[in-house]
């Protein structure tokens, strides 16, 4: 796996148009960087719900009107519905095997089950079905490319990527699987796990072909912004510096960010003194008085307060930083943060 040294990212120039193209979406925070994306698909079991069938319907309409402590007798459904005798009781069997009833102490009467209560006040029965689903699972990476934390699932739509080659330490296990499937509802709501999905369809009713898991692996540029509301993200390339940013490959609450490594851990005072020394020592400015400057983050900005001679050199130097154009991405891991520099 390439180091994330290795790696290209956009430069001041490209991060001003990038932020300006997203202007739409009100951006207050950016972030830019490299997911390695395990996309796996595997067969889950998915609990769904379906409108009962109108016969059902009227049958469980017409019990609910009948029903007594014992039950409802079968003729006495027959005479309300004007059916026969025999259609009844085949539609009443085919309800007790659907769960909707069951028989009394006597057999000619039937009630009601909890599933065919529900069915009555709803309309609908839930249904376990069997599926194979894509599920986008996120490495835990330190800037080596070494997992430090398992891959954790980010709803990361289909979008522009390049495959890369999974080694060992890098492999997908089941396990991982397993574990997001038996995480708290909080937090499968959290990271947008679909909720509707129970388990691992990995049992012995489930043929062993179908129980094939497939990984294919991808790695995708974002661009990450964090609104008001919620994270959105934007899938990019790096060739011609594109985003593509009509609709969001990401959307997250801004819960979010508590539990995503690269977002949660706030840049140090210090990492952002050494961007500022990094940007100025480009420009030749003294060094005395760049460390003479007071630095405070307050998103998207890096504002800084500097003694008048630093800013008597900016100004003959015509820099991009009075025009709000002067970008630096801090950091040194696959997802490094963004900052507008501004004088105070």
């Amino acid at each position: 796996m390439d180091r994330a040294s290795s790696l290209i990212f956009p430069g001041s120039r490209t991060l001003v148009n990038w932020w300006r193209q997203l202007q739409p979406h009100h951006p207050q925070s950016l972030w830019v960087g490299y997911l390695f994306v395990h996309r796996v698909e595997a067969p889950v079991f998915v609990q769904t719900v379906k409108p009962i069938e109108p016969l059902f319907s009227l049958l469980l309409q017409a019990i609910a009107l009948e029903l007594n402590p014992n039950g409802v007798i079968a003729a006495t459904l027959q005479q309300r519905l004007q059916m026969p005798s025999v259609i009844v009781h085949r539609i009443l069997v085919g309800m007790q095997e659907a769960g909707l009833l069951m028989q009394g102490a006597a057999l000619q009467d039937w009630l009601l089950t909890d599933l065919g209560r529900h069915a009555l006040q709803t309309g609908h029965v839930p249904v376990r079905t069997c599926e194979r689903r894509v599920l986008p699972f996120m490495e835990g990476l330190d800037a080596a490319g070494q997992r430090v934390a398992e891959p954790m699932f980010v709803p990361i739509a289909d979008c522009v990527g390049a495959a890369w080659q999974v080694e060992m330490p890098h492999r997908f296990e089941v396990g991982f699987l397993r574990t997001s499937v038996a995480q708290p509802c909080e937090m499968k709501q959290t990271m947008g796990f679909p909720s509707e999905i129970d388990a691992l369809a990995d049992d012995a009713s489930i043929d062993a072909a179908q129980q094939v898991l497939v990984d294919r692996p991808q790695r995708v540029m974002l661009v990450l912004i964090q609104t008001n509301k919620e994270l959105l993200g934007f899938s990019a390339k790096v060739d011609g510096w594109t985003v593509f940013d009509r609709e969001p490959i990401l959307r997250l609450p801004i819960i979010a960010r508590s539990v995503w490594p690269d977002l949660a851990n706030e840049v140090t005072v210090t990492v952002w003194q050494d961007a500022w020394r990094s940007w100025c020592r480009q420009r030749q400015l003294p060094a005395n008085e760049v460390d003479a400057c007071t630095l405070t983050h307050r998103p998207p900005r890096l504002e800084v307060q500097a003694p008048p001679r630093l800013v008597q050199r900016l100004h003959a130097a015509k820099s991009d930083l009075f025009k709000g154009e002067a970008w630096i991405l801090v950091g040194e891991g696959y997802v490094r943060t963004a900052a507008v520099l501004a004088l105070k």
